[in-house]
């Protein structure tokens, strides 16, 4: 039987980092920023929204953070 942590991250969570992260990388914000608005409306630290961008969801979205820095 496998159990999941209660504290895992959901595609909805990943969705959401993942849009804040580009919206504040096109508004020439930074990804600091966009951890600290994440982490305040999934209850996770900022720390915690920064290693999963970098360590999963960034890698997902490697095109569109190309574009985002352009515009």
């Amino acid at each position: 039987m496998v159990l999941s942590r209660q504290d895992s991250w959901t595609n909805d969570n990943d969705l959401l980092l993942a849009s804040t992260v580009l919206q504040n990388i096109r508004n020439g914000g930074t990804q600091l920023t966009a951890f600290k608005e994440v982490a305040k409306l999934l209850n996770r630290t900022p720390a915690a929204c920064g290693f999963r961008w970098n360590s999963y969801v960034r890698k997902q979205y490697q095109e569109e953070i190309q574009q985002a820095k352009q515009n």
